[in-house]
């Protein structure tokens, strides 16, 4: 179906007074529109998130894993993303608790001993984005497992391949 010369110079008129963000400060808040909870997000720090936590989970997790060559450090990298993700569900998670009832009636609860109802109560004020959060951190953590166990193979095959030092007994 083709489209009449009119409709195609009114729409090539309207990209003309609408171009996007122009600056470059524009152009980072522009691209952080669509986030909602960062859960899958490709941006590694979210607003009032800490770069130097991220960077000491990194520091971590090389030290522990130990990565040789760039396959093993994509996934080193890989699975600091994961874990950092993985942590920001569990502070979505309490979010999700303490919006999940006024804080009036939160306090009254909490105050008569009832803090687990409340909890109780969030949970079912909230339910249908509780189970959309454990798909997530269902997903994340089979992709965690996943990349731990990819890794651990490699290191296996690097290690493999490493003639070990042989000590011979006395008197050979």
């Amino acid at each position: 179906m083709a489209i009449s010369p009119a409709r195609l110079a009114a729409n090539r008129a309207n990209a003309q007074r609408s171009t996007g963000p122009r600056t470059l400060a524009g152009k980072v808040a522009c691209s952080r529109n669509a986030t909602s909870h960062g859960l899958l997000s490709r941006q590694p720090l979210l607003a009032g998130e800490d770069p130097a936590d991220l960077e000491a989970l990194t520091q971590k997790l090389i030290e522990a894993l130990a990565p040789e060559g760039g396959v093993e450090e994509m996934l080193v990298d890989d699975i600091v993303g994961l874990f950092w993700r993985l942590r920001r569900l569990a502070r979505v998670e309490v979010a999700l608790y303490a919006v999940g009832l006024p804080q009036p009636v939160l306090r009254a609860l909490s105050e008569a001993g009832e803090a687990s109802s409340a909890v109780g109560i969030a949970f079912a004020a909230q339910a249908s984005t509780f189970a959309v959060l454990t798909r997530y951190e269902t997903a994340l953590v089979h992709r965690l497992r996943r990349s731990l166990a990819d890794l651990e193979r490699l290191q296996a095959v690097r290690a493999a391949s490493i003639p070990a030092l042989v000590v011979m007994p006395r008197g050979s």
